[in-house]
């Protein structure tokens, strides 16, 4: 929880520092992300543990407002990676068409969490109960049968882990080409070589990074959504299984690794970022204005 505090919070400063210098499409979804990201460490995370091993303190209202945040941090977290990919695929495959503003990346950012705070975090809310188990206090969701239960896993499978990879592995299985392209050219041309190679270059460092993320992301979260879908279609026989439990345990820690790894891939695949993060550091240690 505190290194996911100290590096996201480290990130968010970072970019916003540098979003004042000159404003970026990018810049502001990963802020957003960073965001996702606190709340986890801040909120879903001691939440969590406090559900499953202790007792729900927060009564009936909260566990159906707080509860459901780790859905839909996770569904912020996956359709801004798609408007990542989709602003930067518009940039360098089409650089020719209208690209994202920064009025219109904050607007984005506002739909991001108005939709999945409707399409996640509302029907859990509606399921979401405070009930007695072993003599404690669980906030859990109890649905009307179990085909409601796994209808609704299986639309969250769909549409926010199927259809936003499809759409990432397609725009930056094209960017990676143009770039690709853009670096032989340069390095054939006779005049401006360095100037261009040198744009090709930090374009290709900026897309390893987004990759980079993206694969962590699903990497991290693939085994909590393929354990959440053996429970879901186990027999009842299997659910009660003690391995079954520590699978549940495991992967849900595996993908709380993912929103504090994210700081350690931004800041080790930019140097630039690296180095704005200390000057950034350097000038809050010093009394200097930022």
């Amino acid at each position: 929880m505190a290194l996911g505090f100290i590096g996201n919070s480290a990130v968010f400063c970072t970019l916003l520092q540098r979003q004042r210098q000159s404003a970026c499409a990018t810049n502001s979804l990963l802020m957003n992300i960073s965001v996702a990201d606190l709340l986890v460490a801040v909120i879903v995370i001691p939440l969590s543990l406090v559900n499953i091993f202790y007792d729900w303190p927060l009564g009936q209202f909260l566990c159906q407002t707080l509860a459901p945040f780790q859905d839909v941090i996770a569904c912020v977290s996956v359709v801004s990676h798609t408007v990542i990919a989709m602003e930067r695929y518009r940039a360098i495959v089409e650089p020719f068409k209208r690209r994202l503003s920064t009025r219109g990346t904050k607007q984005a950012i506002m739909i991001i969490w108005l939709l999945c705070c409707t399409v996640i975090g509302l029907p859990m809310a509606l399921v979401l109960r405070v009930s007695i188990e072993d003599g404690a206090h669980r906030c859990k969701a109890h649905w009307s049968s179990d085909l409601s239960r796994q209808m609704f896993e299986v639309y969250l499978v769909v549409v926010f882990v199927l259809l936003p990879l499809a759409i990432q592995t397609y725009a930056y299985i094209c960017i990676v080409k143009t770039v690709d392209r853009e670096i032989i050219a340069s390095a054939e041309s006779g005049n401006d070589q360095e100037r261009l190679l040198k744009a090709a270059m930090s374009k290709a460092r900026m897309v390893k990074m987004l990759i980079l993320l993206v694969a962590a992301f699903y990497l991290l979260s693939l085994p909590r959504v393929l354990t959440m879908l053996w429970v879901e279609f186990s027999s009842s026989s299997l659910q009660d299984d003690v391995t079954l439990e520590y699978a549940v345990m495991i992967t849900i820690s595996i993908y709380c690794v993912q929103h504090v790894i994210n700081p350690f891939i931004i800041f080790a695949s930019s140097a630039e970022l690296r180095a704005s993060c200390w000057l950034l550091c350097y000038r809050v240690a010093h009394g200097c204005p930022t």
